[in-house]
C-alpha cells in the first residue's frame, strides 16, 4: 500500500519535502487519516503480536485469505477488495475488546499473590 497507495497520491499532491517523506512520524501521521492506511498501519504494527488468522475467524468469521485481500487493496476476479464502512467499525469494536481483555488479564495478575 505505501508504494502505490493513497497516502503517496497525496503525499504528491501536496509536493511534501524530501525530509517529510523519510519522516517515519509524518508518514504515520499522514497515513492515520484515511481508514484504508489506518487499519494498515495498525495490523503492520501490530504484526507478530496479533495473529490475523485468528482475528478474523473470531471477529468476522472468515479466513485471513479475506482478511488480508481486503487489507491490502487485492484486485480478486476483476474486483478491488476494500473494507466496508461496518467492517472498519467491527474491526476498531474488535480492537476495544482486544484492548479490554488484555486490560483484564493485567489487573488479575496485579490482583494475584505472590508465591
Amino acid at each position: 500500500m505505501i508504494a502505490g497507495g493513497k497516502i503517496n497520491k497525496k503525499m504528491e499532491k501536496e509536493k511534501i519535502t524530501f525530509e517529510q517523506f523519510c519522516d517515519p512520524e509524518y508518514r504515520r501521521k499522514q497515513q492515520m487519516q484515511l481508514k484504508s492506511e489506518a487499519v494498515w498501519v495498525v495490523f503492520h504494527e501490530l504484526d507478530g503480536l496479533l495473529n490475523v488468522s485468528k482475528f478474523a475467524k473470531r471477529y468476522f468469521n472468515k479466513t485471513q485469505s479475506w482478511f488480508a485481500q481486503k487489507l491490502s487493496g487485492m484486485t480478486v476476479c476483476n474486483k478491488k477488495r476494500a473494507f466496508t464502512p461496518d467492517e472498519y467499525s467491527a474491526i476498531s469494536a474488535s480492537l476495544r475488546d482486544i484492548a479490554k481483555r488484555l486490560n483484564d488479564y493485567a489487573d488479575e495478575i496485579d490482583k494475584a499473590k505472590n508465591e
